[in-house]
């Protein structure tokens, strides 16, 4: 094999960025989400949890599937009924699987994620299930203010800039996806 003689530092740049993010995953979730039944794509549900980390049991899986395909058709995306029918369903309070899947029927939300969080000096608390469901919706609304502050700023204009000059095969994510990419990048 002959050795290279010279190297595009931008493409190793851009390779790298889109391994380290996952940005082809990213991609791929955003091209299938709408074209397959999401409750019953077993392809679709094995990559989501991988790009999504989703480790839990069968049953919670095909009622968040369910609820996500049913939510596919919904013209307004409510973050408190989704969280309270994961909660209904499964019995746990799942605020950042309910971002994830607004987030991704809806790329123009932001997750909510432990790095996001930290990032915001945000935390989720409360002792009971109850306490904890009003609580994650208050903090998922400081998450979409905060989104909403930050892209009004010249920052983010300067940082979507360069995101689209880096990464200009990924220039078609919203806003508060490449924000979301940013912020995580930063761990």
């Amino acid at each position: 094999m002959p050795m290279p003689t010279t190297i595009d530092g931008r493409e190793a740049i851009q390779s790298s960025l889109v391994r380290a993010w996952g940005l082809e995953g990213y991609a791929r979730i955003q091209r299938t989400v709408r074209k397959t039944d999401v409750s019953s794509d077993a392809d679709f549900q094995r990559f989501y949890n991988r790009f999504y980390r989703v480790r839990r049991n069968a049953e919670w899986q095909s009622a968040y599937y369910e609820i996500m395909q049913r939510e596919k058709t919904s013209a307004d995306l409510s973050f408190e009924d989704i969280l309270r029918e994961i909660h209904e369903r499964t019995g746990n309070v799942e605020a950042s699987f309910a971002s994830k899947m607004i987030a991704t029927l809806d790329p123009d939300r932001p997750i909510w994620d432990s790095i996001v969080l930290e990032r915001l000096g945000l935390r989720l608390k409360s002792t009971t299930a109850q306490a904890k469901l009003e609580n994650a919706i208050s903090v998922y609304e400081s998450i979409v203010g905060w989104y909403a502050n930050y892209l009004a700023t010249e920052d983010v204009a300067r940082n979507i800039a360069l995101f689209d000059e880096l990464l200009p095969n990924y220039a078609w994510l919203t806003p508060v996806k490449k924000v979301n990419f940013l912020l995580w990048s930063e761990r």
